[in-house]
């Protein structure tokens, strides 16, 4: 008879492993799981909702801004546009002491509503003059994205260096998506 009680509470026991490991696999775990990517999705949501908030706080300035960058934006004129990009270049060129040895424009439109006016570049210098371009086209009034920069030395001491950059210009088109 002891035996069989024996196996009655090894039975009842067997049972009580496999019903916790059914409940930890069908119950607890699944509800952990979606407790922690139900913080995880509230942590994200909180951020957006925070950066909201500032961004709300500080709406009257970023439409200011953003509407200085609409007037300063190129002109609608082909010929208009391209000139003030070549007067541009010219300071730059200037003020920094340095000449560009090519330069290859190019307009290209995009699906947002603007177009770009991209200029391919090189230039020959020292790393002053070329610092001095790359500062010149970052303050210019004529707003202008440097893409691309690369440097290459021209002499073995590096006093000389090859300057080929890639710069864009915008330009919007009216009622074609971009924001008023």
């Amino acid at each position: 008879m002891e035996s069989s009680k024996r196996q009655t509470i090894l039975k009842i026991a067997a049972g009580a492993v496999v019903g916790l490991f059914l409940l930890d696999r069908l119950v607890l775990t699944p509800i952990l799981d979606n407790w922690k990517s139900s913080s995880e999705r509230t942590a994200a949501l909180r951020a957006k909702v925070t950066r909201g908030r500032q961004l709300l706080k500080s709406e009257a300035s970023l439409r200011s801004r953003w509407q200085e960058m609409r007037k300063a934006a190129l002109p609608s004129d082909d010929s208009a546009a391209e000139n003030g990009v070549y007067k541009a270049i010219g300071r730059w060129a200037q003020e920094s002491h340095l000449n560009f040895t090519s330069l290859t424009p190019e307009w290209r439109s995009h699906k947002e509503g603007y177009e770009t006016f991209e200029c391919r570049a090189t230039a020959a210098g020292s790393q002053a003059a070329i610092g001095r371009l790359i500062y010149e086209l970052e303050v210019d009034p004529l707003p202008a994205r440097l893409e691309q920069c690369d440097l290459a030395e021209r002499d073995a001491k590096g006093q000389q260096l090859n300057l080929t950059m890639k710069f864009s210009f915008i330009r919007f088109n009216e009622g074609k998506g971009v924001l008023k």
